[in-house]
């Protein structure tokens, strides 16, 4: 996926600043796709360049002026064009460092391995921590943004992470004990 196109999703549902993007890739997309605050910036400039989104400076009284972008009609057109041309393949992380990390831990030996899954298997009940707030978060952004009908397409993502951090767990944890039972400690 391209970061433009989660973009305009999100600017779907309301005009928002960069910071209140970067907010809901947080509480939302993190588990899957994750963008830091100036990757989000570079690709709205690009996007308002490209004539997908528009802005516009909020004068605040209170704070810092606001910058606020809308999707346009191109912008619509665009997301709508990505989302249903899904290639034969797309890439779910075929690329996996950790993985190969793994495959390659004979040059390090089965205690290391084993030490390095531990701390991975703490990162995954992190990521699930994660996903639990994720889920909580849903029912704020329908109200935000009046989305009831979205939910279900929320849902679908949030119940995959759950399904994909749950299948590390269990790999991690049988990894762990396997090679406890080998003499590794």
């Amino acid at each position: 996926m391209s970061l433009r196109y989660g973009l305009l999703g999100l600017l779907k549902y309301s005009p928002m600043t960069g910071y209140d993007l970067k907010k809901i890739f947080e509480d939302s997309v993190n588990y899957f796709w994750s963008a830091k605050t100036s990757q989000i910036y570079r690709e709205l400039q690009t996007l308002e360049k490209n004539k997908c989104v528009q802005s516009n400076i909020e004068i605040s009284k209170a704070g810092p002026n606001r910058r606020v972008y809308t999707i346009t009609p191109l912008g619509i057109k665009l997301l709508k064009e990505w989302l249903t041309n899904m290639p034969e393949e797309t890439d779910e992380d075929n690329r996996n460092e950790f993985l190969m990390r793994v495959f390659l831990s004979s040059n390090i030996g089965g205690n290391e391995l084993l030490r390095l899954l531990e701390a991975r298997l703490k990162k995954y009940q992190s990521d699930i921590k994660r996903l639990d707030a994720t889920a909580q978060a849903i029912p704020k952004y329908k109200e935000k943004f009046d989305v009831d009908k979205e939910l279900l397409y929320w849902k679908i993502s949030v119940s995959r992470g759950y399904h994909d951090v749950q299948s590390h767990i269990q790999w991690a944890e049988e990894s762990i004990q396997y090679l406890k039972e080998l003499g590794f400690k």
